[in-house]
């Protein structure tokens, strides 16, 4: 999450969209026409390239041969199955535990960022611009459910004609969008990232992303309703997750930001911790809320958030994931790939596999029980676990 954090901030407030996906292209070729040159041999560069740029929301995402050595952002578990996604549309499958994996066809070529699953069929993607995408097969086929364009459109439609606001915030609200439009070379597409989403059995659930950007389904993603004045939130902190359990749904962002849903006024209210550092992930389980970001700090509540205890860590990267793996206890991934695991009803840590050199950004458990499968820039790869 960590490099998610670099790319939706400073680069996607002042760059087009479409501009930094050339630059990006532009640089890989040039690269590779390096090294074509050093063997002797010069590649033959593709005419449709000099007619346009690449627009990721009309291309499907790009083919690789060796799926599991490409950029890998984040991993899950669909039953026996595991799903990985990554840059420029990769989905990928392995059904052998990462052992090997097949590439699975993407309807999009943006970055995708996050993977989850809420059962063995069900399951969603999110993405740069503004993708969402769904499973109802184990992750074998995707569907686009919303996109920059349609986020767009939707996002225009809602504040124009909402009842609930006066006519200042509706005002106030399109003002943003628009001064947002104002940075994009697309003026149809919203371009701000998606960082997570998650939806219950019911099919209620929040899909939630950079500079504030929160919307709400009540039947598995198929319509969304804006909720970004529904949140503490005035300053548009990125919201980098989402949990749920029960009635219970929490959100954490920058600067300390953790809100929780009051399901009577129907809002997410912000609940004061001791820390103004990012938060990149909450965990809402039974017992206890965790919250953990850089910087190895974790802090947990026992009382939905009234009140935090901070958990000492010894880690000094960002934690970037927890893991249930089980009745109170669960795993806590760092950055470096370091592994503690935490009983969430005692809090106590246990550490269970070393850093590693290499930034991790996810890990998904596997069914041997001493190993877990980690996400990495460089691809995939599996770790031991201590006893």
């Amino acid at each position: 999450m960590i490099l998610i954090d670099l790319m939706s901030g400073w680069l996607l407030r002042r760059l087009p969209r479409l501009l930094v996906v050339f630059f990006f292209a532009n640089a890989v070729f040039s690269f590779a026409v390096a090294g074509s040159l050093a063997s002797g041999t010069a590649p033959k560069q593709d005419e449709s390239a000099t007619v346009g740029l690449f627009d990721p929301l009309d291309n499907v995402g790009a083919i690789q041969p060796v799926p599991e050595t490409q950029p890998t952002l984040s991993v899950a578990r669909a039953g026996k199955r595991i799903i990985g996604v990554g840059l420029r549309g990769l989905i990928m499958m392995s059904n052998d535990e990462g052992e090997s994996w097949t590439q699975i066809d993407s309807p999009v070529g943006s970055d995708l960022v996050q993977v989850r699953f809420r059962d063995e069929k069900h399951g969603w993607i999110v993405g740069h611009d503004s993708v969402f995408l769904a499973t109802e097969d184990g992750g074998q086929t995707w569907s686009v459910l919303l996109d920059g364009r349609s986020l767009l459109t939707l996002l225009k439609n809602y504040y124009a004609g909402v009842a609930d606001l006066d006519e200042f915030e509706s005002e106030s609200m399109l003002r943003e969008f628009e001064l947002a439009m104002n940075t994009s070379s697309d003026a149809d597409v919203m371009a701000t990232p998606f960082l997570d989403a998650y939806i219950n059995e019911q099919g209620e659930g929040y899909v939630v992303g950079a500079f504030g950007m929160i919307l709400r389904t009540t039947d598995n993603g198929g319509h969304w309703v804006p909720w970004i004045e529904r949140t503490d939130n005035d300053r548009r902190m990125h919201l980098y997750s989402v949990s749920m359990s029960g009635s219970e749904a929490f959100i954490s962002g920058e600067q300390g930001l953790v809100m929780r849903l009051d399901e009577s006024s129907q809002r997410f209210v912000k609940t004061p911790t001791p820390y103004t550092g990012t938060f990149f992930g909450v965990s809402v389980s039974a017992d206890t809320v965790l919250v953990y970001g850089l910087r190895g700090s974790l802090f947990a509540s026992k009382d939905l958030g009234e009140s935090w205890s901070k958990v000492e860590t010894a880690q000094e990267s960002a934690i970037v994931q927890s893991l249930p793996i089980g009745k109170n206890k669960a795993l806590l991934i760092s950055q470096r790939g370091g592994v503690l695991q935490i009983n969430t009803k005692t809090l106590e840590l246990k550490k269970v596999a070393d850093d590693y050199r290499g930034a991790v950004f996810s890990a998904a458990v596997l069914n041997a029980s001493d190993k877990l499968l980690l996400a990495q820039f460089s691809g995939v790869r599996t770790t031991e676990l201590k006893p």
